[in-house]
């Protein structure tokens, strides 16, 4: 089964799985709505003020905030129809005014995933029919406790979870641990949309209007704290990134020359062979980073005779241990992957992603049009020859092959 024809399956499968979630408000007795009708205008106004306000942690999928408050509608019981509603609403006014492009698949996934919020915070009521109830000298408060941990543990496990899912397309070969690193990134998000979202519910009966800024501070200073860390994160990246174009741009003579943006393409491509291995992030981050700087051996040798592909990586290695000391494991795989027979190379937890390095390196440099069949054929003879490594080479194909079948 093509990588296209499994992303669309898993889709309609999981909106099949969202719409019987959703459907089960209807069969579950004692959901009461405790929404006025006057408040789901509110409702509708935050979720569409909060929809461009997307908290993004470092190394996870930025989450919208309107999510706390269609989590909020929810709680309280409203239908799957309205929470839907209000999250197509918010959904298309982002688009517009953000003029990004209205897809199907955006809309579609969003109202499903609200709808099936609501399936879920009445199956809370239906495990755990406790209310929490407080009350002061002019008010009173209450806060379904089933419904309310539900739908935290949707936002903070089921999101990130069926997002892996979704993006994936059951390609990768260990999706329950891709979920768990996405839930793992968004570790900070998660919990703090969850929790607005139960806040909203508890002071929306109170404070009416007012539970529009109660709800956006606490997300305002999420927001900015963790916007901080993404923009450093990103800017670390993007160093890495500039950082592998310099031997293109500086080398030439004996050292030989190096094709335009030839990191960044090994990079991508090495990128998609550890996620076929189904490596961990952190081992695919590391790989992706070591494919990129892979060259950057070059700067470092004197002009004069040809160097040996292993001195290169030796001085490659040399070269990122001065740049930063977070990037140690990065610059053993750059001097490992010069030589594969060498002791770092067959280190057990190296092997795997030196030789991808290796190979993703071989393929750019010596197949051009690497998806056209009769250039994939050869270089994958040459792969198994030098690399050694068949899982490698089987996976490099694959990602090659949809790569083809995408193109055509």
């Amino acid at each position: 089964m093509s990588g296209s024809v499994a992303g669309s399956l898993t889709r309609i499968l999981l909106v099949v799985a969202a719409v019987a979630v959703g459907g089960s408000w209807w069969l579950i007795s004692g959901i009461e709505q405790q929404i006025e009708p006057i408040q789901l205008v509110w409702f509708l106004l935050a979720a569409i003020a909060t929809e461009r306000l997307a908290i993004r942690q470092p190394g996870g999928q930025p989450v919208p905030t309107s999510l706390a408050v269609i989590g909020a509608a929810a709680i309280l019981g409203a239908s799957p129809l309205i929470v839907a509603l209000i999250a197509a609403s918010a959904w298309l006014v982002g688009r517009l005014v953000g003029r990004e492009p209205l897809d199907l698949s955006g809309i579609v996934g969003r109202v499903a995933g609200a709808w099936a919020l609501t399936g879920f915070a009445s199956l809370g009521v239906l495990a755990l029919p406790v209310v929490w109830e407080g009350s002061g000298a002019d008010v009173s408060a209450s806060l379904p406790v089933g419904a309310a941990i539900a739908v935290s543990l949707a936002i903070v496990v089921g999101l990130p979870a069926v997002e892996v899912f979704v993006r994936t397309g059951g390609r990768w070969h260990v999706p329950l641990r891709r979920a768990r690193e996405a839930i793992m990134a968004t570790r900070l998000v998660g919990p703090a949309v969850a929790a607005t979202a139960g806040l909203g519910a508890l002071v929306n009966p109170v404070l009416g209007i007012w539970t529009l800024p109660t709800m956006l501070i606490p997300l305002l200073a999420a927001r900015v704290g963790l916007e901080r860390l993404f923009v450093a994160d990103r800017a670390y990246e993007q160093t890495i990134r500039a950082m592998s174009r310099l031997p293109e741009q500086m080398v030439t003579g004996p050292q030989g020359s190096i094709s335009d943006d030839h990191g960044v393409r090994v990079g991508e491509l090495a990128a998609e062979v550890a996620h076929e291995l189904g490596l961990s992030e952190q081992d695919t981050i590391d790989v992706v980073r070591a494919a990129h700087l892979h060259e950057l051996g070059r700067l470092k040798l004197e002009a004069g005779e040809p160097a040996t592909q292993r001195e290169l990586a030796t001085a490659g290695g040399r070269a990122i241990r001065m740049v930063s000391a977070r990037l140690e494991r990065v610059a053993q795989i750059v001097e490992a992957h010069g030589d594969l027979t060498g002791p770092a190379a067959l280190r057990d937890d190296l092997r795997q992603q030196v030789r991808i390095v290796a190979a993703c390196c071989e393929i750019d440099r010596y197949a051009p049009d690497p998806i056209e069949p009769a250039q994939l054929d050869e270089v994958v003879v040459r792969l198994v020859r030098d690399v050694g490594d068949l899982d490698v080479v089987s996976a490099l194909t694959r990602v090659l092959r949809r790569q083809r079948v995408a193109v055509h």
